[in-house]
């Protein structure tokens, strides 16, 4: 268990990185997608919550200290989805296609939707937050659904190593 938590940890921070360095060159029309959001989904989807929660957690009070205006934001978003999935899951089937377009979704708009109220809570709720907000969520539902099924994708892989 202590070895899928350590790679689990290090799947994320990898996937930090990704955010930090190479993501922001992606960005559409001042909106950046949250590549940490798919690998959340596919985390939780595939890992015991008991792993799952504490991981995400780290990897979003870590996310966090680039921000620190909203310091706390991701960390609580990121639990508070975690156990969003959790649940949702929990009716259907591990490999159900449905399900897993239901939970990335759902997720990416709740996660939308709470950013718009911290960030309208800070810096006060004009048109050009509504429209970022909503060119985010659509823009994260794209890549979060791209990004989701080729972590599935390379999961699913296998080395065959043949000696003649």
């Amino acid at each position: 268990m202590w070895l899928r938590g350590i790679y689990t940890y290090l799947v994320g921070l990898f996937f930090l990185y990704l955010q930090v360095l190479i993501v922001p060159a992606l960005a559409i029309a001042d909106v950046v997608p949250l590549i940490l959001l798919p690998w959340l989904i596919y985390t939780v989807w595939y890992q015991a919550q008991k792993i799952a929660l504490p991981v995400v957690f780290l990897i979003g009070i870590m996310y966090d200290t680039l921000a620190p205006l909203t310091f706390g934001m991701h960390a609580l978003s990121f639990c508070l989805l975690a156990i969003l999935i959790n649940i949702l899951r929990i009716p259907f089937e591990q490999d159900s296609l449905v399900a897993k377009l239901i939970v990335i979704s759902s997720s990416n708009l709740f996660f939308a939707l709470f950013t718009l109220l911290v960030y309208g809570l800070f810096h006060g709720f004009d048109s050009t937050l509504y429209w970022l907000s909503l060119a985010g969520f659509g823009y994260n539902l794209i890549f979060s659904l791209v990004v989701f099924f080729l972590m599935q994708l390379i999961s699913r892989l296998r080395l065959v190593i043949k000696n003649e």
